[in-house]
């Protein structure tokens, strides 16, 4: 009798992404993601112990008075602390008081579908875990530019090992000689030199300075941040 040994079918890998209390904005989400072959997952009122028990790599949540609990349920989670997290907020939002959670990409609502779908397209890799620790990683996070013409502070938009883009409204000049502070997730605080590179608009283009010690942290924390370390 000849036994026949067939292979077992390879099981492709599924990113999910959850929408946390969303309801009507998960039909232009969900059809962005998917285009990206990526899976979406609706939670409700247990959102909580779902992310305590599920496996998700990323999560995206509505940014208002009511989300610091769903921020603090994210970032707490043994399994989901280090997900993707995308928010979502009107232009009038202050994002800096979310600047401790990391959110990778912000979109304004109400959701535009070609934006969802742009932001979907950007960071699937991340999702998909394809990227390597030199790479622009999407961060939103408060970031103070010291300068000899004063203190002022912007959001970030990316961070790499080699310097961070930062969205700076007024600001039409900057010197070379600049300092910039900014808490990465874990409580990592970074104190580094950095000299504008280039300017696009309200957004400014920040390289770290390569003999400052500072740019270990960095590389470290994107290396924990990809899981590649």
């Amino acid at each position: 009798m000849v036994s026949l040994l067939f292979p077992r079918p390879s099981t492709k890998f599924v990113p999910r992404v959850a929408l946390v209390q969303l309801d009507s904005a998960t039909d232009p989400l969900t059809k962005a993601f998917s285009q990206c072959g990526i899976q979406t997952v609706p939670l409700g009122e247990n959102f909580a112990q779902r992310l305590v028990m599920e496996k998700f790599e990323g999560c995206i949540v509505r940014l208002d008075e009511r989300s610091i609990f769903v921020l603090d349920a994210v970032r707490s989670s043994r399994s989901n602390q280090k997900m993707i997290l995308y928010g979502i907020a009107s232009t009038s939002t202050d994002l800096r008081q979310f600047s401790k959670y990391g959110i990778n990409a912000v979109l304004n609502s109400p959701l535009d579908r070609s934006a969802v779908l742009n932001m979907a397209r950007s960071t699937c890799a991340l999702l998909l875990n394809e990227l390597r620790r030199y790479v622009r990683i999407p961060l939103v996070i408060e970031v103070i530019i010291d300068s000899p013409k004063g203190r002022f502070s912007g959001l970030s938009r990316e961070v790499s090992a080699g310097g961070i883009s930062v969205e700076v409204n007024g600001r039409e000049s900057l010197s070379d000689k600049l300092r910039l502070s900014f808490v990465l997730l874990e409580r990592r605080t970074v104190s580094i030199g950095a000299s504008v590179c280039w300017k696009n608009g309200s957004v400014s283009g920040f390289q770290f300075q390569d003999a400052d010690p500072a740019r270990q942290i960095v590389k470290g924390w994107i290396s924990s941040f990809l899981g590649l370390d």
